[in-house]
This record gives C-alpha cells, sequence and structure tokens, in this order.
C-alpha cells in the first residue's frame, strides 16, 4: 500500500469504510488518521496519514504468536486466524506500530486489507472509498504496477524504520 500525505485531508472515510465493510465493534479501529504538525509559527506544516498495520516481511507479531493465528499468506499479507487465537496479547505488544487490538469476542484483530475483497478482485475498502485517490494498492513485486512505479518516481517513506520490519506500507512525502 502506498499513501500519498499531500493528497490526504484527514477525512477518515477510509476509517469508516474498514469498520463497516470488517464489522469492526464500536469504539475499535482497523485503520486510523494521524495529524503532525511540525514547524513553529509562521513556518509550519501539517501532515495527515491514514495509518494500520504494516504488513512486515520480518513482523514481529508473526515471531512472537504462540499459537501461529498470527501469520503471513501468500503476497506478504499478515493475517490473524481468530479461532486460533488464544488472546494473550504478545503480537500487540510486538507490534512497532500498535497496530492491532484486542477484539470484544476475545481474539486479536487488525488489518487484512480486506482479503476478502482482494480474492474477489477488489481493492481494500480504504481504498475505494478515498475522495483525495490518495491510497493506493498493488503487486510491490510487479515492477511496472502502480505502486512500484509511485515509489520508484516518488520521495517515500515507513514508519519506524528503526524496528527493521520492512513494512509493506509506504507513504509519499
Amino acid at each position: 500500500m502506498v499513501i500519498d500525505t499531500l493528497k490526504c485531508v484527514g477525512c477518515s472515510d477510509c476509517v469508516v469504510a474498514c469498520q463497516t465493510e470488517n464489522d469492526v465493534p464500536i469504539g475499535y479501529c482497523r485503520d486510523w488518521i494521524v495529524e503532525s504538525v511540525n514547524g513553529s509559527y509562521p513556518h509550519v506544516e501539517l501532515e495527515l496519514k491514514s495509518e494500520r498495520c504494516n504488513h512486515c516481511d520480518t513482523a514481529p507479531c508473526v515471531r512472537c504468536c504462540p499459537t501461529g493465528a498470527s501469520h503471513i499468506v501468500d503476497g506478504g499479507i499478515v493475517l490473524v486466524t481468530g479461532n486460533d487465537c488464544i488472546g494473550c496479547g504478545a503480537c500487540i505488544e510486538s507490534c512497532p506500530y500498535d497496530a492491532r487490538y484486542q477484539h470484544p469476542d476475545g481474539y486479536v484483530d487488525k488489518c487484512t486489507f480486506c482479503h476478502h475483497r482482494l480474492k474477489d478482485g477488489q481493492l481494500p475498502a480504504c481504498v475505494s472509498v478515498c475522495p483525495t485517490k490518495c491510497m493506493y494498492f498493488g503487486d510491490l513485486d510487479n515492477p511496472n504496477s502502480e505502486v512500484s512505479q509511485l515509489l520508484k518516481n516518488r520521495k517515500h517513506k515507513t514508519l519506524a524504520p528503526e524496528a527493521g520490519t520492512n513494512p509493506h506500507v509506504f507513504y509519499l512525502i
């Protein structure tokens, strides 16, 4: 996933779409908007970012899961199998992005990039509803994909690079 921070207006449509699509309980979320203000008056910059699980190559949540409920599927998406999760919270503590939460039903939940939609050839709900089209989703392994081209041609960053997780969510800056 690639998110253009210069286009994001912080409307939270992505958050609501995710909650609706994935039946996320009220008071919880799989994605959220972060607002960062940098500088001092009169040279102030505002950055808005839609954040979520970063679907890391080296995912500490997967390494520490005692039951294998947290796992990586083909395509590099990190999922949690709710029926296998014992709700111990080790994955919550190990995530450098604070991207997991304890579902009221006792298992850990998080962004799945709407894996069920991807299997049907659809985009994640957050990407499909974004009014500014600041979110892009595609195959990072395909050098001709839109996400690969954006990363090739635009300056970008990831969250918490010092964590060494090799995240798959990138922010264009």
